[in-house]
């Protein structure tokens, strides 16, 4: 053991968590914001449990990654967000409908059927 060794990070707590389209993790009810790097890959976390709220160690592929802060969700509520639109915009119009039998025509033979 060198004196380069942090001894509180030997005792850090570890989780894997999957990171959201929103670039967020959650940890015991707390969301944090990660690099929108890693949205949709699983990273661990490293925390110590005894400081709820602090920032949390980001591991992805044995690297580490900027530090994951809690997300102020009274902030959060005022950012703009690209969401898809609801209508629909054809890039053509639809094509004609195929020739073929009508029920028009069902009925009208139907009558010249019966009359025999």
């Amino acid at each position: 053991m060198g004196p380069e060794l942090d001894l509180e990070e030997l005792f850090l707590f570890e989780t894997k968590r999957k990171v959201q389209k929103d670039r967020t993790v959650s940890l015991d009810g707390l969301a944090y914001e990660v690099d929108a790097a890693l949205v949709g890959h699983t990273v661990t976390l490293r925390f110590d449990p005894s400081r709820p709220g602090r920032p949390l160690q980001v591991w992805a592929a044995g690297k580490r990654e900027p530090d994951a802060k809690q997300v102020d969700a009274y902030a959060n509520c005022f950012v703009k967000r690209e969401r898809p639109s609801r209508t629909l915009s054809p890039s053509d119009a639809p094509p004609a409908p195929p020739k073929g039998l009508r029920l028009s025509k069902l009925a009208e033979d139907d009558n010249d059927s019966g009359e025999d």
